[in-house]
């Protein structure tokens, strides 16, 4: 049996995207309606330096310092990035870019990603998951640059902070986590660093350490896009954070660009949506949607799908850059099964690291597309990198049950600790138990199949894990009245009381059931 597609919540954690992106997005600008400019220690020492001596040294320092206190649209900023871009060959690729994007409109300069209608899917699909693995060479390429970079440029925090990314990319989180240490060091203050730290911490299952990062960033009550990054950690720790008020003034204070408080809305949002709050939280998310960045239409498109009675009209947002997460949430829910693929490879390509875009594409490929060999390839691409994730292998000994290669199923199954699994992660145990069911019934060892499905069921029982238990009944029913000749009748009576708490899903499991039956009926 698959496991859950996404056991954990949804909440509004920053997105991890390289320095460049997230400039050209606008989300270092500064947040508010006026040109007021920010305080940096040590900025007007910079400044001077430059004033006084145009160097590259002088120029690569002011425009550091410029980003992490949101300075960018001083004139002596833009001169010092159009010196950088002049003498591009004698400084670093790093601070070149980083000069580059800074003479780039963020607003007017958005990528619009789109895939041509001229390809049949399944060559847009395989073509995609052939670069997963182009993705991974160029992955340890950049790898090789930024550590390159470093022994010239050692107190840059952005260089730390990609190699952070890299490194997490490549399932490497211990690298990942003392380059992102070191770059939280060098910029405690820089929203950029912390807000990428937040989501790596919170990635890993340390989610105390993101929210003490930005209890220290000084800014942290005055800035939305750090604010809204400290009251979705707090919930992601079961816990209310102290600047919901002062985050809820700020954004009804109208001081604030929408596009900048967007992210703050929706924090604020899942909160009074959680405690119950209708009118204040759907205020929240209407204010969220006036200039959603990715991460807010992600979230809105997340709310609907669990319950929140709200309208969204997504034509409106075509033009926005980088909505890969919302399109695949959005086409995974007007049932185009197959644009929900395609974005859901992309969202692998754009977020490496996370195993959330994985788990969509298997979904989707396996549960509704039957696209095994999709998914096959997919989650093997990912195993290379992460070899000890045991919730994408069961759902890889599932999809080749489901395709009858049960003998590689077996082989993969064998190095799995079941019982171990039941402990340390009781759900996956207990989808493992069904998985085993799967692959002896395809084996034809019924009674085997049998025993493991029902242990599955029974566990799930016992922990009171409906649903769970659901799950694997309406996969044992497939697997009963496919491989059993003489199956019973009255097992079909049963599957329309049964439910995985996925609306879709539960439907597509019955509908696979009475394809079976129909089967037998023909033969």
């Amino acid at each position: 049996m698959a496991s859950n597609r996404e056991d954990l919540e949804r909440n509004i954690i920053p997105l991890w995207r390289s320095y460049d992106e997230i400039a050209k997005n606008g989300e270092l600008a500064y947040s508010g309606q006026s040109g007021r400019i920010l305080n940096f220690d040590r900025f007007g020492e910079y400044l001077d330096g430059w004033k006084a001596h145009h160097t590259i040294t002088t120029a690569a320092d002011l425009i550091n310092a410029a980003v992490a206190g949101d300075n960018v649209s001083l004139p002596e900023v833009v001169s010092a990035a159009e010196y950088l871009c002049k003498f591009k060959d004698d400084c670093s690729p790093l601070v070149y870019d980083v000069a580059k994007t800074l003479l780039v409109n963020p607003q007017s300069d958005r990528i619009i990603d789109s895939h041509t209608n001229e390809l049949k899917f399944e060559d847009q699909a395989l073509s995609l998951i052939s670069d997963l693995t182009v993705q991974e060479k160029k992955t340890k390429a950049r790898i090789g640059l930024l550590r390159k970079q470093l022994r010239d440029f050692c107190y840059n925090a952005i260089t730390y902070c990609e190699l952070a990314r890299c490194y997490s990319d490549l399932g490497l989180n211990e690298k990942a986590r003392h380059y992102m240490l070191c770059a939280v060091q060098l910029a405690p203050h820089n929203r950029y660093v912390s807000r990428c730290a937040a989501r790596f911490f919170v990635h890993i299952g340390d989610a105390a350490t993101a929210k003490k990062i930005l209890a220290k960033n000084g800014w942290v009550t005055s800035d939305p896009w750090l604010m809204a990054a400290e009251i979705a950690v707090s919930t992601v720790l079961k816990r209310s954070s102290r600047n919901i008020k002062a985050g809820r003034q700020l954004v009804l204070s109208g001081n604030l660009m929408p596009f900048s408080s967007s992210e703050l809305c929706f924090a604020i949002c899942k909160e009074d949506y959680d405690a119950d709050k209708r009118k204040d939280w759907q205020k929240m998310f209407r204010l969220g949607l006036t200039a959603p960045n990715e991460n807010s239409l992600a979230q809105a498109e997340y709310l609907t799908k669990i319950g929140a009675k709200m309208d969204i009209n997504y034509d409106q947002y075509d033009s926005m850059s980088h909505k890969i997460e919302a399109d695949t949430r959005n086409y995974y829910a007007l049932g185009k099964y197959e644009e929900a693929f395609i974005s859901s490879v992309n969202w692998i390509q754009d977020f490496r690291f996370s195993h959330e875009p994985i788990a969509f594409a298997f979904d989707i490929s396996c549960t509704f597309l039957k696209k095994y060999d999709y998914s096959v390839a997919i989650l093997k691409q990912w195993l290379e990198t992460h070899p000890q994730d045991h919730v994408v292998m069961n759902n890889l000994v599932y999809a080749l049950g489901l395709s009858n290669k049960v003998e590689e199923a077996s082989q993969i199954l064998s190095k799995i600790n079941v019982e171990k699994q039941l402990k340390e992660d009781v759900k996956n145990g207990i989808c493992l138990l069904a998985t085993q069911g799967l692959v002896a019934y395809r084996k034809n060892n019924i009674e085997e199949g049998r025993t493991k499905y029902q242990l599955s069921i029974d566990t799930a029982k016992l922990l009171r894990k409906k649903e769970l238990a659901a799950k694997a009944r309406l996969n044992m029913i497939r697997e009963e009245v496919r491989c059993v000749s003489n199956y019973d009748k009255n097992l079909l009576n049963e599957i329309d009381s049964l439910s995985t708490g996925d609306e879709e899903e539960t439907k597509q499991l019955r509908k696979d059931i009475l394809l079976e039956a129909e089967k037998k009926t023909k033969s």
